[in-house]
């Protein structure tokens, strides 16, 4: 199983938010970040319609085969089920992990909190992410290329 993680933005419910590229962040504001799951081998034909994710944002209707979302955790033996993001770097002690939390109402939708960090040098070094996905005894890693932007303030400059 391939599994990828899209990035969401102007979350407001489960039935109305945004899919994009990127994340795109000020390293020194808290914020709540959402992703969603679509499962890379299980490809969705049935209809144009169906290939849209909740919000019908991410994938286009000329496409003929699009992922189907994942549903974390279904089935007793995908339980318990937890994921991690992590934040990469260089630096093993500037390397940063989160625990997200899936949606009550859809468990292809996870977010987790961003603290902000007043040392833009402890906030996250790359824009790729890795995800780490628990279901029972399987653990199932990814990592997605330049999901994160991040935009620093007050560098020192003149």
């Amino acid at each position: 199983m391939r599994l990828t993680s899209v990035p969401i933005i102007n979350f407001s419910t489960i039935n109305d938010f945004q899919t994009a590229s990127q994340w795109t962040i000020r390293a020194t504001d808290p914020q709540t970040l959402y992703f969603q799951l679509f499962d890379l081998d299980n490809q969705n034909t049935a209809s144009p319609a169906s290939f849209f994710p909740l919000n019908g944002g991410f994938f286009n209707a000329a496409i003929q085969t699009a992922p189907q979302r994942f549903l974390a955790g279904v089935g007793t033996s995908n339980q318990p089920f937890s994921m991690t993001v992590t934040f990469p770097s260089l630096n093993a002690g500037h390397t940063l992990t989160f625990t997200a939390t899936p949606d009550p109402n859809d468990a292809s939708v996870w977010s987790f909190s961003f603290p902000g960090y007043t040392n833009v040098g402890l906030g996250p070094s790359s824009g790729n992410v890795i995800f780490s996905l628990t279901q029972g005894v399987n653990t199932y890693t990814w990592t997605t290329i330049n999901m994160l932007a991040v935009e620093f303030t007050n560098q020192g400059c003149c």
